[in-house]
C-alpha cells in the first residue's frame, strides 16, 4: 500500500492560502454575474429598491419575455451570429493557410513575409486609413465590413505556425511517400493533429468578433445591421427612456425597470458564449502552451 505523504505546516499553510486566494478570485468572478441574472428575473420593485442580491426576488419572467419580442435583440443576435461564425470562419482559413506554408523552412521567403506579419502586427496605420479603405471598397454597413478587415490576427498566426513547427516532421514525409500533395496533407494530417490549438485560436476568434463593439459601431450605421455590442451600448444608455415609454403606454408592465431590462438583455446575451465555451475549454491551456513553446 502507498503511504500517505504528510504535508509540513509551512506546505500545509500554503495550500490553505492558495484555496483562500482561488476562493475568493472565483467569488469576485461568479458574484457579479449571479447578480446581473438575479436582477433579470426579479420583480420590478424588488429591483427599484435594491432588494435584489445573488438571487431572484418574486421570480418572474416579463423582463426577458420583453427583450425577446418588443426589442431588436433577436436581430442583434443574428447579425452578431453571421459575423462571429463567418468571421471565425473566414479567419481559421486565412490563419492556417498562411502559418502551415511559413512553418515550414524550405519555402523561399519565409523570413521575409514572417517580418513582414511581425511588422504589421507592430505597426497599424490608424483608424482613419482603415475607415477610408472600408468606404472605398464600398463595404460600409455590411457584414464584410465586420469580417474582413480583421480577417487574420498574426498573434494567432504565429501560435498556429509554432505549433505546426513541434509537429513530427516523419508524419508529413510519410504521407508525402504515399502521394499525398500539400493540401491534402494539410487536411487530413496536419489539422487533425493541430486540434488543441485550433480549437483555441477558434475560440479567441469568436471572443473578438463577438465582443467587438468599437469596430462594429463604426462600420455599420443602420439600426438593422447593429451587432450584439452595439445593441447592448444602446440598451445601457437609453434603458430610462424605454422603461418610461413602457410604464406610460397602454402595455404597460409594472416588473419592467430600467435596471431589469439592462440585466435581461446582458444575460441573454451572454448564453452563446457560454454554450460554447465548455466544448472547447479543455483545449484552452494546451493549445496556447505547446503553440508558444517555439519562437
Amino acid at each position: 500500500m502507498h503511504k500517505k505523504i504528510k504535508l509540513s505546516k509551512s506546505n500545509l499553510l500554503l495550500k490553505v492560502v492558495a484555496y483562500v486566494v482561488m476562493g475568493l478570485l472565483a467569488a469576485m468572478a461568479i458574484l457579479p454575474c449571479l447578480h446581473i441574472i438575479s436582477k433579470a428575473f426579479s420583480r420590478g420593485a424588488d429591483v427599484t429598491a435594491g432588494n435584489v442580491v445573488f438571487w431572484p426576488k418574486g421570480f418572474q419572467l416579463e423582463t426577458v419575455w420583453y427583450v425577446l419580442t418588443k426589442t431588436s435583440f433577436l436581430n442583434a443576435l443574428k447579425n452578431s451570429l453571421i459575423v462571429t461564425i463567418g468571421g471565425t470562419a473566414i479567419s481559421m482559413f486565412t490563419t492556417i493557410t498562411t502559418a502551415y506554408p511559413l512553418s515550414k523552412p524550405s519555402f523561399k521567403g519565409r523570413k521575409v513575409f514572417t517580418l513582414l506579419y511581425v511588422i504589421s502586427m507592430v505597426f497599424f496605420g490608424g483608424m482613419i486609413p482603415a475607415y477610408m479603405v472600408v468606404r472605398t471598397l464600398g463595404l460600409i454597413d455590411t457584414y464584410a465590413a465586420c469580417i474582413l478587415p480583421f480577417a487574420i490576427v498574426q498573434f494567432n498566426m504565429f501560435i498556429v505556425k509554432n505549433y505546426f513547427e513541434g509537429l513530427p516532421e516523419e508524419v508529413e514525409e510519410s504521407a508525402w511517400l504515399d502521394g499525398a500533395g500539400d493540401i491534402r496533407t494539410l487536411t487530413r494530417i496536419v489539422c487533425p493533429m493541430s486540434t488543441p490549438v485550433l480549437a483555441t485560436v477558434s475560440l479567441l476568434y469568436a471572443i473578438t468578433y463577438w465582443n467587438n463593439y468599437f469596430h462594429a459601431m463604426m462600420y455599420t450605421k443602420s439600426a438593422g445591421m447593429q451587432t450584439m455590442q452595439v445593441y447592448l451600448y444602446n440598451i445601457i444608455n437609453n434603458s430610462q427612456e424605454f422603461a418610461e415609454n413602457l410604464a406610460s403606454g397602454s402595455n404597460f408592465m409594472a416588473n419592467i425597470t430600467s435596471e431589469g431590462l439592462v440585466a435581461a438583455t446582458v444575460t441573454l446575451s451572454i448564453i452563446p458564449i457560454v454554450i460554447l465555451y465548455p466544448f472547447v475549454a479543455r483545449f484552452m491551456v494546451q493549445g496556447i502552451t505547446v503553440g508558444s513553446v517555439k519562437g
